[in-house]
């Protein structure tokens, strides 16, 4: 199961992912359903949400009256919910409408990982603070001076028994302002399997480009048309030649989460 978050007037994004990276995925098209997931209250009349339900037949519309960074969390729990009540899937992908997805390749590497009903699965942050002031704040964190460690919000994989748990525990979840932050919130104290993978290109910022990345964030339109016809053409996600703009992590496992992950430059992970 794919679930691509999107707002009703990125037409132009849900296109250009219909014409790139989904369409990369044709030959492969019974493994997975894909759906973008949109704000009911967005589409009243709107006609051309309309037509491209219609045409498509690939919007998931939840009860959001809002659609703002600070209800990110609610759509993602009630996207959660809409899709564990009405399909059946064995993984559940969550992605953003700006996230680059080399999705037969992550299929792939989904075979070659330890395969686990309660898999959490993407870029693995442990030691990040809670911030207090700006667009990311978070005012009503009390859990500790830092996040539970959170699979970064970009890309990551759930295991369908936690798609399963975070709907049916949904009336008891505090949402906090971020959507990543709230899901490693709502799984902590479960036996996870946490799976760390640079392959996950999906912080705030991206790290460059890697001919390794499965999935990478906060691509423009045209970006995204780039990374298309250098697949297409040429076989690699980057070209003429890879390169990168800040380092990434091993996460440590045997640190406390305050000490998990160390940026070191020079590094050969992706």
């Amino acid at each position: 199961m794919v679930l691509i978050m999107t707002k009703a007037e990125n037409l132009e994004l849900r296109n250009t992912i219909r014409q790139t990276w989904l369409r990369l995925s044709t030959k492969t098209p019974n493994l997975y359903i894909h759906k973008f997931v949109i704000g009911m209250d967005e589409v009243k009349n709107n006609h051309f949400i309309e037509e491209e339900m219609n045409k498509h037949s690939d919007l998931l519309l939840v009860n959001l009256t809002n659609e703002s960074y600070k209800n990110l969390a609610k759509k993602t729990l009630m996207a959660f919910s809409s899709v564990s009540e009405q399909f059946k899937f064995d993984y559940l992908l969550k992605v953003d409408d700006d996230s680059f997805v080399r999705l037969g390749a992550l299929l792939n590497a989904l075979k070659d990982i330890e395969q686990h009903p309660l898999l959490y699965w993407g870029f693995l942050d442990g030691r990040a603070k809670p911030m207090r002031g700006g667009k990311w704040a978070e005012n009503e964190w009390r859990l500790c001076d830092r996040y539970l460690p959170y699979q970064l919000g970009g890309g990551y994989i759930l295991g369908q028994k936690l798609v399963n748990y975070i709907s049916k525990n949904a009336h008891l979840f505090q949402l906090y302002r971020n959507e990543d932050v709230s899901v490693g919130a709502w799984l902590a104290g479960l036996k996870v399997r946490y799976v760390h993978d640079p392959r996950f290109d999906t912080e705030w910022t991206s790290r460059g480009c890697n001919n390794e990345y499965l999935i990478t964030h906060k691509k423009s339109i045209n970006e995204m048309q780039t990374l298309f016809k250098s697949l297409s053409s040429f076989g690699v996600l980057c070209y003429p030649s890879e390169y990168r703009l800040r380092p990434s992590y091993i996460y440590d496992f045997s640190k406390l989460p305050s000490e998990c992950c160390t940026r070191r430059n020079g590094s050969k992970i992706p």
